[in-house]
């Protein structure tokens, strides 16, 4: 069977179980009017939620910077309060897949975290490599995905934005953005927090103390500590202490100066510790998935595998997957009104050190494992002026962007027990490379209102990016004579068809370099390799109030994401040099009708993504083995639709459905096969295959139940039930992902004025097991990445 059978033989299977586990909940007993009476609905908008029986309230939001109701913008957009956070258990942007259908979200054991939004991602785990899905904290970008892993808290709420939104946010992003707005300082005094327990030891604490310092000064200051026990069971060693402990810390505060009407300066500060455990892999038996083998590659040292159960994994004594990072940044936003016109400047920088141990290979062998030391940071500046009249028919809003960050890594791999040591001698690598970025950029936004009920958008942005990249990898303990350079001793190679080296400079981090039209042809060369890339990105979109609360819009976008470096294993210049950009141009049409007097919302939207030159995952052939690289997708499209329907037909009852679908296909790819050999290199046609982390259905089913016990206080019963059919995987995936459902529960109660509440939670009611990764990282056996199992626990928050 070639590969691209095996692809769609997977994906068949795949959607097979994805088809049996949707009707699934029914098989645990519930029917489905017991399901609409128990499961509860997170207070979403945008992608909006009519609040209330009355469809009065609308989430306020500043997607467009500047302040609108989500149910009243042209775009797809999920606006979640900080409350409904707080009350559907998300604690960290990984699990904001939840309540945002089409959102994929993974990390396949590298603790670097891969976000994919309608079909649009980059399954990446270099840490210098930056998401389609622009992430931003406070109108400041976090530039890499490895820096917005974190406790979620003292959140006002998160606004996802569906689609290209180059023309209003720096770093250029081709899916969307993520937007997290912290609460603000306030003029009365505020304190509060919650107490949370839980399973595996569970302890959770949140607080927050806000109010005047002095006249016109304002200050807050807001803390989260997370600890609780592992999780996770050692197949091979089941006395060993448990993996999965989380222990983080993390504090903000922040001061607010009033500089006079509309005028201010919000001065911001944080600071996280992250010594959790990460999460271990779990080996498959490769046999009972049809495959060859059961394990990949042969790996000295037994290797025990899973049964099905969702607590087990296996790893290393040696190397024991955890992580010590800290994360640290300042910013200054200055808000000035003069006349009809408002100046915004944000500076921030940000640190983030990064120290991390994983084990790829599943199993106690030391096989696949790695350490990163990572140091990342960054500086962005944006200054931008807008009109201030929110009744002007023209809005529009016009500035500059500056940011630059520098990556420093040392990316170490051991497999002194693997087929390579055996048979190469190969016993562990060191990558070590720095990357810097530098963009500028310029934009405009326009929204003008031609008539009392029509809108037309526009926005303009073009963005000027360079970035340089200098590393190589080399043996680390000098025990290879004959492999690739060594940080002090270089070692001289001859790979097949290429001439001898010609000059090597003691010491340094250089590569061959094996291309022809090269200046260094031939040689050892530490010459820094560089990409210089511009780009316009733009918007145009109309929306006509088509009746009484009832909305209906067309737009029209591009955006860009630019190309990068390889910051794995490089044993070749050919693998340094950079990938390309890639590009998408988006058509989207919606409707959103608020029908108050039925009490019902519906929001709904078709889209069109064409798709060129998608970044992802690939094989890069070399002299020592297949190993992983990075190429593009020539051409791919995706379309679907997303809605959200909810309904309040009874005071306290709340029904609320909201879903995506998505087609997603490669139209022209020619990928490099895992089954090549150094120097030839075979391709196959992947034409027609999914695009990878696209699952067709993402539905989500979040009914509420809220009744009084007495005069002062109410009962919320809550159920909350996902589903997600069979999604693909490209390069390294050897399986596709089956489809799966979980269901959370909770039941709570509190008094009227909500000044405390007491809640009762699970997560995975069913126990089920499922995982969002499977795959063949390094040299190690067939694996996945698995869900935690049933939990549960108790909640207490309070206001003062």
């Amino acid at each position: 069977m070639n590969e691209r059978q095996q692809y769609r033989t997977n994906a068949a299977n795949g959607r097979a179980k994805g088809r049996r586990a949707m009707p699934a909940l029914l098989s645990h007993g519930l029917s489905g009017a017991a399901l609409l009476v128990a499961m509860a609905p997170p207070a979403i908008a945008g992608e909006a939620a009519p609040p209330a029986a009355s469809g009065a309230d609308d989430i306020v939001v500043t997607a467009q910077r500047r302040t609108q109701t989500a149910s009243s913008l042209g775009l797809a957009i999920t606006a979640v309060s900080g409350e409904t956070l707080v009350e559907k258990g998300i604690t960290s942007a990984e699990e904001l897949w939840k309540i945002t259908p089409g959102l994929v979200v993974k990390d396949s054991g590298y603790g670097v975290p891969n976000y994919t939004l309608r079909g649009v991602g980059f399954e990446n785990y270099f840490v210098n490599s930056s998401s389609t899905v622009g992430i931003y904290a406070n109108e400041i970008a976090i530039p890499y995905p490895a820096m917005s892993r974190g406790s979620f808290f003292d959140l006002e709420r998160v606004e996802v934005l569906k689609g290209p939104q180059g023309d209003l946010y720096g770093r250029n992003t081709t899916a969307g953005q993520i937007n997290l707005i912290d609460r603000k300082p306030t003029r009365d005094v505020e304190a509060g927090g919650s107490l949370e327990g839980g399973s595996y030891s569970q302890v959770n604490a949140r607080g927050y103390l806000s109010g005047p310092l002095a006249d016109n000064v304002q200050g807050r200051l807001a803390f989260a500590i997370d600890t609780s026990d592992g999780w996770q069971h050692s197949l091979s060693r089941p006395t060993d202490k448990p993996l999965g402990a989380k222990n983080e810390v993390a504090l903000r505060g922040q001061i607010n100066v009033d500089l006079g009407p509309d005028s201010s300066l919000l001065l911001r500060g944080y600071w996280n510790r992250d010594r959790s455990d990460n999460e271990a892999l779990t080996p498959v038996d490769g046999r009972t998935l049809g495959l060859a083998s059961a394990q990949a590659r042969a790996t000295t040292g037994t290797v025990i595998f899973s049964t099905g159960d969702n607590r087990a994994a296996d790893w290393s004594p040696d190397f024991r997957p955890h992580r010590d990072n800290t994360a640290i940044g300042t910013s200054a936003t200055l808000n000035l009104a003069r006349g009809g016109v408002k100046l915004t400047a944000i500076s921030a920088f940000d640190s983030f050190r990064r120290y991390e141990v994983n084990d790829w290979d599943g199993a106690a062998a030391d096989d696949s494992n790695a350490t990163n030391a990572s140091r990342i940071t960054a500086f962005s500046q944006e200054v931008r002026l807008a009109n201030r009249s929110a009744d002007a028919p023209v809005q529009w809003i016009a500035g500059t962007y500056f940011s630059w960050d520098r990556v420093h890594e040392d990316y170490r791999f051991y497999m002194s027990q693997s087929y390579y040591a055996t048979a190469l001698g190969i016993d562990a690598l060191n990558t070590r490379y720095t990357q810097t970025t530098r963009s500028i950029a310029g934009f405009g936004h326009v929204e003008a209102r031609l008539a009392d009920r029509f809108h037309l958008v526009g926005g303009l942005r073009y963005t000027h990016e360079t970035r340089s990249f200098a590393g190589c990898t080399y043996d680390l303990d000098g025990s290879l004579a004959n492999f690739t350079n060594n940080i002090l001793i270089p070692r001289v190679i001859k790979p097949a068809g290429l001439p001898v080296p010609a000059n090597i400079t003691q010491g340094g981090c250089s590569v061959y370099d094996d291309r022809p039209a090269s200046p260094t042809y031939g040689t050892f060369s530490d010459a820094p390799e560089r990409l210089s890339t511009g780009r316009w990105m733009w918007k145009g979109g109309a929306q006509f109030d088509a009746a009484r609360d009832v909305l209906v819009y067309a737009n029209v976008s591009s955006g860009f994401k630019s190309g990068g470096f390889n910051g794995s294993n490089a044993n070749l210049k050919s693998q340094e040099s950079g990938y390309s950009p890639e590009e998408l141009t988006a058509y989207e049409t919606g409707v959103k009708a608020n029908l108050r007097r039925a009490h019902l919302y519906i929001d709904s939207s078709f889209f069109y993504y064409d798709y060129r030159n998608k970044q992802t995952n690939g094989v890069a052939v070399t002299f020592v083995g297949n190993i992983t690289g990075i190429t593009n997708i020539p051409r791919s499209r995706v379309f679907g639709i997303d809605s959200l329907v909810r309904w309040t037909p009874l005071p306290g009852l709340s029904l609320q459905a909201s879903g995506t679908y998505l087609d997603s296909r490669i139209l022209r790819w020619q990928p490099v096969s895992s089954s090549s050999a150094y120097p030839t290199v075979l391709t196959y046609n992947a034409a027609g295959l999914p695009l990878p982390n696209t699952p067709r259905w993402s539905l989500s089913l979040t009914p509420s139940y809220t009744f009084k016990v007495s005069h002062d206080r109410q009962v919320k019963l809550a159920l909350d039930y996902y589903y997600r059919s069979s999604t693909s995987g490209i390069g390294n995936v050897y399986q596709n992902i089956p489809g799966y459902d979980l269901v959370n529960a909770e039941i709570s109660i509190a008094p009227r004025n909500k000044r405390w509440d007491l809640t009762l939670w699970t997560k995975n009611l069913f126990n089920r097991y499922y995982y969002n990764y499977a795959g063949l990282p390094g040299n190690a056996d067939y694996v996945r990445l698995v869900g935690q199992p049933i939990t549960f626990g108790v909640r207490l928050g309070f206001a003062l």
